[in-house]
């Protein structure tokens, strides 16, 4: 009799334990409002050019895979594709355009699209250095299964990013 009761105190968790697979894949999870946090600061002398500071554009890519992207960074032709800011392809699962002015402290927030695994920034200076002027980060993992709830949430991405004079780096959050 004890068995009996062994069994059907732990066949529930057990069943459950055996139909989750951990955590899930990104491309699955939905779409997640207010997901991605950018704080961002830049240089008196950002893009600066004859000795004057300009406005340079910053280009936010969600991805669901990187593989284009990354063969588009490899080179100024593809930065200059990168910076029109347009779908190149089925992996692009929405893209931004912002700008960023010398001496600014700011920050981005935006919602993460469905199907998002990859953030791309892509920024536009004067002297195209690709391997500068490209920064990618993956979405962070999921929040675990809660017994009160039948979601899985998304963490937020968060991070700060420095604009150089010719450069863009990222910086660790505090």
């Amino acid at each position: 009799m004890f068995y009996i009761k062994s069994i059907i105190f732990f066949l529930p968790l057990i069943l459950l334990l055996s139909c989750s697979s951990g955590e899930p894949k990104p491309s699955d999870e939905k779409f997640a409002e207010r997901a991605i946090y950018i704080s961002y600061s830049s240089s008196k002398h950002l893009n600066s050019y004859n000795n004057q500071p300009h406005v340079i554009p910053l280009v936010i890519y969600q991805l669901s895979d990187r593989t284009g992207f990354d063969a588009l960074s490899k080179d100024q032709a593809g930065i200059i594709k990168l910076l029109q800011a347009k779908k190149f392809d089925d992996t692009v699962m929405n893209v931004t355009k912002h700008y960023v002015s010398p001496g600014e402290n700011n920050a981005i927030l935006l919602d993460r699209s469905a199907k998002t695994v990859w953030v791309a920034l892509v920024a536009g200076y004067y002297e195209m250095q690709p391997e500068q002027e490209t920064i990618i980060y993956q979405t962070p993992s999921y929040n675990g299964w809660k017994f009160w709830a039948s979601e899985k949430r998304q963490k937020l991405l968060e991070t700060k990013i420095y604009f150089d004079k010719s450069s863009m780096e990222q910086r660790q959050k505090r």
